[in-house]
């Protein structure tokens, strides 16, 4: 027989003969069959863009008091400022990004000079504790009606990264 023929038949021997320790053996004696229900593979990396992030964890109203026009940096001598009202909040900060705060009071049921600050203004990640007052002074407080409980106005707070 030529040499050919004869590495052939030993070729298809060897295939033929049972899986030793170690090596896989089809079940069905053919390819593609697979052994198990479910094979690992790969592993892939997951990746995302973190965004920034920023949250005032404790959003409860903030509530006026009327205080002497002085606590505001107003001139308790002149009339024109009175009466004087300030209230305050602090509240945690969680953020992942080095931030500085702002506040602007909005849709203002009550007539007067309103103004708001926020201290610290500047946090750093991963957060901190921030106090947000509101002021108002010069109220018009004619034709609301006494020592009822109203939402006179709303504070935003804004954030910029640093």
């Amino acid at each position: 027989m030529k040499k050919s023929v004869l590495l052939g038949i030993a070729a298809l021997a060897l295939m033929a003969l049972p899986a030793f320790a170690g090596e896989e053996k089809w079940e069905g004696g053919w390819p593609g069959h697979w052994v198990w229900d479910s094979q690992f593979v790969t592993k892939l990396n997951v990746k995302m863009v973190i965004p920034l992030y920023v949250e005032i964890v404790e959003q409860r109203d903030i509530w006026l008091e009327q205080v002497d026009c002085a606590e505001i940096g107003k001139n308790p001598a002149r009339d024109k400022d009175w009466p004087c009202f300030k209230g305050c909040r602090t509240s945690p900060v969680r953020c992942n990004f080095n931030c500085t705060l702002s506040c602007n009071v909005v849709n203002k049921a009550i007539g007067g000079s309103w103004g708001c600050s926020v201290t610290p203004d500047n946090i750093d990640a991963p957060g901190g504790n921030t106090t947000i007052c509101v002021m108002l002074w010069k109220a018009d407080l004619v034709g609301k009606p006494a020592n009822s409980e109203q939402k006179v106005a709303e504070v935003e707070i804004w954030v910029k990264p640093r």
